[in-house]
């Protein structure tokens, strides 16, 4: 009996070792790579880059880049006076709250970004984008708060 009592509390605490280990963004931005880049430097025309933007989309209104995950974005956009006209695809079916905050952690921490950001910056948690998830907007939708943030 006592081993087998032993084995329950091994057992549980490797898994809740494995619950509590920090979701890899930089493996969740694999699905990303095909039309953002492994560089983050986009597609001339199609998608834009996240290097050198991600971060003063985030400055300018925090909510936004979580929505883009969620539900979408369709519509042309400029960034740094480059349009740019291809479909983000809603990943928020696919993709975790957990995983949607590391994806993001991800981006801003690197190319740059992180240079970019506000002071008092923070982290993406999952519980920010559990909140955020509840909107359900469509992809238009996410494409008209965009035009509100006025980044070119």
């Amino acid at each position: 009996m006592r081993k087998t009592g032993m084995g329950v509390v091994v057992l549980t605490c490797a898994l809740a070792g494995i619950a509590l280990a920090k979701t890899d963004g930089a493996s969740v931005y694999q699905r990303c790579t095909s039309c953002h880049a492994a560089t983050g430097s986009g597609i001339s025309g199609v998608f834009p880059p996240l290097a050198g933007h991600a971060a003063k989309l985030v400055n300018a209104d925090r909510t936004y880049p979580v929505q883009v995950i969620l539900f979408g974005l369709e519509g042309e956009i400029e960034v740094e006076g480059k349009k740019y006209n291809g479909a983000m695809p809603a990943f928020g079916n696919q993709l975790k709250d957990d995983e949607i905050a590391a994806v993001l952690n991800h981006i801003l921490a690197s190319w740059g970004n992180d240079k970019m950001l506000a002071k008092g910056h923070k982290e993406y948690t999952s519980a920010e984008v559990k909140a955020l998830r509840g909107k359900n907007l469509t992809s238009k939708q996410v494409h008209e708060a965009r035009k509100k943030l006025k980044r070119k």
